[in-house]
Order: C-alpha cells, then sequence, then structure tokens
C-alpha cells in the first residue's frame, strides 16, 4: 500500500526477486506504476471505507500478504486489522500497540518507564498553559522544534508539509507559531527541546519482530551529515535536514538493547526502526521516534545480507527466513534524487557537499532509486523536461491535458 517512495520502491523490487506478484495500490497515480516489477497497480479512492472494501474485494478473489508502506496506511490496517485478516496475511500490530507508538507523549512516556532518556517536552491543553510553558523556555540557550502530537496530524509546517517544524528564537515569535498552529490544526502542539548534535549523531535501529516475538534480524545505521538548511536570516538549525538522506551502517550495542527492550515493552511483531541521537554535550542516548512501517532506506538491508522485505514475508507466512547473523560497518545508502535537490536548495553549502559524498562513494552501495528499473525514472525525467510546456497546453487543451502530461 503506497506508491512512489524509496521504502515502497525496495518493497516491490524485493518481493519481486523471490518470486512474489507484487500489486501496488495508491490513491495517486504516478510514473512508479509502470515499474517492470509490478504485476499491477490499483488507484483506491480517498474514502477509507472505500479503501477497505476495495482490499477485501482483493483479499477474497486472490487473498495475499498487505504491506502498509506509510503511516496514514499503517492506521488504516492497524485499526481494521481483524477484518483484514479473514483475507490477508497483515505484518502489522492491532491499534491498541500501533496507536500508542503514534501518540508521541505516549510513546516517550513508555520508553521513559524503562529508563530510556527522552527529549524534555511539553504538551499545553490550553491557552493558560502554553504560554506559561513559553514564558519558561531559554531560546537563547536552547533550540526548540514544534510537532504534532500525533504522527497522523495535520502538517507542523504547511511549506514543507512536514510534522515539524523549528522554533524560531524569540519566545514572542515561539507562541505566536504555537497559536498558529493551534488555530489551523484545532490542537496545541507539543513543544520539544532539540538534542544537540549533528546528522550522524542519529542512530536508527531496524528489526523484524517475528509473530511470536522473536527476534528475527536487526541492524543499526548512523546518518551521515549533509548541509543544514537555513531556515531564516541568520539562523541555520542543524535538526531541520528532518529525512534521512545518506547514511550507512554501524554497530551500537546501547541502541540496540535499548530499541529491543522498547519492542518487548510495546509487545510489537512486524518490522520497526527506532531512532536515537546521542547527545554531543555528554554522548547519552535519546529516543527521538518509532516508526512502525518500511523506512527510506529499507534497501540497504538486501546488500548486507538481512533484506527486509524478504525476511518479513517469510517470517509471517510460515517459511524460515534466510538472513545473515551480522553486518560490516560503513555500507552506504544514497537517496540520490533528494540529496541533488538538498544541493539546489542549499547552493552556500555545495562544494562541502558534494566532498563529502564524493569521499564517501565507495562505500555507497545501495540507493533510494532502482537504476535496474530505467521505466520509472525515464518517465520522471521526461516529465520535468516537459514540464515548462505544461501551462501553455492547459490553457489551449484543458485540465486533462496537463496531467497527462504530468504523468
Amino acid at each position: 500500500m503506497g506508491l512512489g517512495h524509496p521504502r515502497q520502491t525496495a518493497f516491490v523490487r524485493s518481493l519481486a526477486n523471490i518470486g512474489v506478484p507484487v500489486h501496488a495500490t495508491h490513491t495517486e497515480l504516478n510514473v512508479y506504476q509502470f515499474s517492470r516489477h509490478l504485476a499491477g497497480f490499483h488507484q483506491l479512492d480517498p474514502d477509507q471505507e472505500k479503501q477497505l472494501h476495495y482490499l477485501a474485494k482483493f483479499g477474497r478473489e486472490r487473498g495475499g500478504f498487505l504491506v502498509p508502506a506509510n503511516d496514514d496506511y499503517v492506521a488504516l490496517v492497524s485499526r481494521n486489522r481483524e477484518r483484514l485478516l479473514e483475507n490477508f496475511v497483515v505484518p502489522v500490530p492491532d491499534w491498541e500497540i500501533v496507536g500508542e507508538i503514534f501518540d508521541r507523549a505516549a510513546c516517550y512516556a513508555k520508553a521513559a518507564s524503562i529508563g530510556i532518556k527522552v527529549p524534555q517536552h511539553w504538551c499545553p491543553n490550553s491557552d493558560a498553559e502554553m504560554q506559561a510553558i513559553v514564558a519558561a523556555l531559554e531560546p537563547q540557550s536552547y533550540d526548540y522544534i514544534i510537532k504534532t502530537r500525533s504522527i497522523l496530524g495535520t502538517p507542523a509546517d504547511e511549506t514543507t508539509v512536514r510534522l515539524t517544524r523549528a522554533a524560531p528564537k524569540l519566545r514572542s515569535e515561539i507562541l505566536a507559531s504555537c497559536e498558529e498552529f493551534a488555530g489551523r490544526t484545532g490542537e496545541y502542539p507539543m513543544i520539544q527541546e532539540v538534542v544537540p548534535g549533528a546528522a550522524d549523531a542519529a542512530i536508527g535501529v531496524t528489526m523484524v519482530i517475528s509473530p511470536k516475538g522473536e527476534l528475527v534480524l536487526a541492524y543499526c545505521v548512523r546518518r551521515l551529515r549533509l548541509a543544514s538548511y537555513r531556515l531564516d536570516a541568520g539562523y541555520v538549525h542543524p535538526y531541520e535536514l528532518g529525512s534521512v538522506v545518506w547514511c550507512e551502517t554501524v554497530h551500537d550495542d546501547e541502541a540496540l538493547e535499548a530499541a529491543r527492550e522498547l519492542v518487548r515493552l510495546f509487545q510489537y511483531t512486524g518490522q520497526i526502526t527506532v531512532e536515537f541521537r546521542r547527545d554531543s554535550r555528554t554522548g547519552a542516548l535519546y529516543l527521538m521516534k518509532v516508526e512502525p512501517r518500511p523506512v527510506r532506506a529499507t534497501s540497504l538491508s538486501t546488500v548486507i545480507g538481512m533484506d527486509i522485505p524478504a525476511a518479513l514475508y517469510a517470517t509471517f507466512t510460515g517459511d524460515t527466513p534466510r538472513v545473515a547473523t551480522d553486518y560490516p560497518d560503513g555500507v552506504g545508502w544514497l537517496w540520490t534524487m533528494a540529496y541533488a535537490k538538498s544541493l539546489l536548495s542549499n547552493q552556500h553549502h555545495n562544494r562541502r557537499d558534494i566532498v563529502r559524498v564524493l569521499r564517501g562513494s565507495r562505500r555507497i552501495k545501495a540507493f533510494a532509486e532502482d537504476f535496474s528499473d530505467p521505466g520509472p525514472l525515464a518517465r520522471w525525467a521526461a516529465g520535468r523536461v516537459a514540464r515548462p510546456l505544461v501551462e501553455p497546453l492547459r490553457r489551449l487543451f484543458g485540465e486533462r491535458v496537463l496531467t497527462s502530461a504530468a504523468r
């Protein structure tokens, strides 16, 4: 469920390569529906009840192994797991577990209960509470971010469509930003102190857990640093890099054990990634987020002998997964298109970024893009070239031509 993102591309390719007929479902059309690895593409209605009806019909006719690959689809499947289990193998726990993970404050509280450090954060429930919290912040000494309370929330930043945004450096502006968020979304934001450290202080632990709670595979990656994003004049926020563009494998026993304990506490089964950050001042490990779904760098798992899609499929269909018992450090993954976009967005840092990636290019063994499947990439490139022609065509022939040319 989902198409057009690196985590979905990795699943399509890996499952097709082991002989599984892969069908993709999504609410939107895009060039990835033309992948040579797909047995079929099915466009879903935006209405969730209609989505469930379509899935049930597909399941009755063919059965299947259902993989929701983004947060909205995870929530849909998790909330309706019993219904979907009638026709599918579902490697996602029910909503009682997933809902608590998606609730940021609840997830942090659960982690803190077993001694895992979490960032200092506040969740106001009234205007007065929000004003008091902001008045007590120390923005000249610490950085803060404003977040949705749930991973399923309305974006905190409408421009980037992200669920987090950096807080300004003045209390009055922080309060105004929180008030804007509350007025637009109808709920108060979470305010969180940033754990200091560059991007390479972020450690992600990816695991597959069997239906019986047994650890099938686990490996760690760390983000590699690209330029910080400039948010406003004179202020560069290192945390704003946000999404993983470049990472490599690493061993971190402390992070692995903390992630394993947290997963046990949630009684989670399936694929999951737990992300931590080390405080640059003390080296202490802090929980950042938990993602109960495939992540961007899923294709990295294949080149280190821990192919997550194949292992997840085998584990939940009753077969024995074949995975390596260990993996080498320093195996790199790059999202080439996102990296190119970051260069264009941060021109004052281009030279440093290019040098960093070139120096580490020998270690890059996996990519977000499937270069063995040229059809979608060629169509995407053609669409970029054709884009300047779209507006004149629309004026001449209408919206139908615009939509066709954009695809």
